[in-house]
């Protein structure tokens, strides 16, 4: 096994269940490298205390990579990947050299699947239900309490700001960020904009991968979406689908026999052993995630014990969808 460029040692603040967490969780994993875990609960809202706004001020995301050795804290799921690519030899190289047709051809692909805003898919498919196809499988005491949280985000930011005047620009942005996506979400006509959106993706991806089984079917068993090497494009996909299938849009958007190529493809990326990994590492969280909500609103531990239910919920129906 190739050994990495430089020891380092890397902290990832990061909640398993979020769509951008699970993109760097599955480099870190494809990259073979360790990292000493730092759970942000979204369910307790960490994401939005001072002690994290200080690491990720003007980010929207959870999570956030700290390179202890070089002192370095880097932000953006997208950044953070390629960070983690160019740390470690081991395994595939997920963002081929930019300057190569490869290269171009999975960062211009990245960038599509980057563009798709999940959480106006997932909160739009939370608020206006029947635009599921086959019924969303998060459970219906979760929903209730993203749909509160989600209410009440920008006043509870309102708040922050005039508590912690250094981060009051920090809050003050993630407010109206918050706001803009309330309209968005409640807005039914917009987030069927978004979901068509995302089928002339995936219809290009269905088209992508059966050009690809056609030109290489005979010559690898096993393709991906830029053939036998697994790329950041691929996690990106993977993670689309985990997400699409939870939501119960799965079928609305690569049914087996409309989109047999992508039905294909994620039965595989279900025996890639990273992927593997990630799904255990979210049904062994369960004590844990309760634990540090438990922490994080003690002393009032009634309200502690909600969130740790809301946890076990979130831990439920991911156990559900492997």
């Amino acid at each position: 096994m190739a050994q990495s460029k430089a020891e380092k040692k890397f902290t990832l603040y990061y909640f398993p269940t979020s769509y951008s967490s699970q993109k760097v969780l599955l480099a870190l994993f494809e990259k073979e490298l360790t990292f000493t875990p730092r759970l942000v609960s979204l369910f307790s809202g960490q994401h939005n205390q001072p002690w994290y706004v200080k690491l990720n001020p003007e980010g929207a995301h959870v999570p956030v990579l700290k390179d202890e050795a070089a002192d370095m804290i880097i932000n953006e799921p997208e950044n953070i990947m390629e960070y983690v690519d160019k740390s470690s030899e081991n395994g595939e190289t997920l963002f081929p050299d930019e300057s190569s047709e490869l290269g171009k051809q999975v960062r211009q692909l990245c960038k599509r699947l980057d563009m798709v805003e999940m959480d106006i898919i997932t909160y739009g498919i939370i608020y206006h239900p029947h635009l599921s196809e086959a019924g969303c499988q998060i459970s219906g005491a979760e929903q209730r309490s993203m749909r509160e949280n989600f209410a009440n985000r920008l006043s509870y930011l309102t708040e922050l700001a005039a508590a912690h005047p250094a981060l009051r620009d920090s809050y003050l942005t993630k407010s109206q960020i918050a706001a803009q996506k309330f309209d968005t979400i409640t807005d039914e006509a917009k987030v069927k904009g978004h979901l068509e959106a995302l089928k002339r993706l995936m219809k290009d991806i269905e088209q992508q991968l059966k050009d690809l089984k056609e030109k290489n079917g005979d010559v690898a068993d096993v393709l991906w979406l830029f053939g036998p090497m697994f790329t950041s494009a691929d996690i990106h996909l993977t993670v689309l689908l985990n997400r699409l299938t939870l939501l119960g849009m799965d079928k609305y958007y690569f049914p087996p026999d409309q989109c047999p190529h992508i039905d294909s493809y994620f039965s595989q990326v279900k025996k890639r052993p990273t992927y593997i990994r990630l799904e255990k590492e979210i049904s062994t969280l369960r004590l844990t995630l309760l634990w540090e909500n438990l922490k994080a609103w003690s002393p009032f531990l009634a309200g502690a014990a909600g969130i740790g239910v809301v946890a076990g919920g979130a831990y439920l129906v991911y156990k559900k969808n492997k």
